[in-house]
């Protein structure tokens, strides 16, 4: 292996760290917006408009700083790529390597948190056009509940794993 091959192991590496440190952020992020989203659809239940601003203004808060990470992320994923092209497919993501599970799975908390809180503002915009129209009192919808959603299960990740080489 020549000495560039290992520079560029390194460096793949090391955005590969930084990049898994960007994703455990976002999932912090992702769960404080699933929360802000349970306190708008409590405070429309109420019909709490006061409540509502205020949780409101909070989430634009925490979507700049998503964006952010997000942004940052994809300069980051842009490295990477670039830095893969002079590696091998086999070494992207090493199936012996712990890191790559932990991406894997940081991934996956990601996307199940993605699609609680769609399903979640989902709820919250059916909530907020009832209030509107005061079409009916209490009010309700038709979304199901993101912590009762059983029809939709998503799958979960396999992971490969090897037997011990005696």
């Amino acid at each position: 292996m020549t000495a560039a091959e290992i520079s560029s192991k390194k460096k793949y590496k090391r955005v590969l760290n930084t990049i898994q440190g960007f994703l455990v952020k976002e999932i912090e992020l992702m769960r404080e917006m699933l929360a802000n989203l349970h306190q708008e659809e409590l405070s429309l239940l109420e019909n709490d408009k006061r409540t509502w601003a205020r949780i409101a203004e909070e989430r634009s808060d925490l979507v700049v700083n998503l964006k952010g990470l997000r942004e940052g992320r994809h300069a980051l994923g842009i490295q990477l790529e670039a830095l893969s092209i002079e590696l091998k497919q086999t070494e992207l993501f090493p199936a012996k390597d712990e890191s790559s599970c932990e991406i894997l799975s940081i991934l996956d908390q990601l996307l199940a948190l993605m699609d609680r809180t769609n399903l979640q503002n989902c709820r919250n915009d059916a909530l907020f056009i009832q209030a509107a129209q005061k079409e009916s009192s209490p009010l309700s919808c038709t979304y199901p509940h993101p912590l009762h959603q059983s029809e939709h299960k998503r799958r979960k990740t396999s992971v490969a794993t090897y037997p011990k080489k005696s």
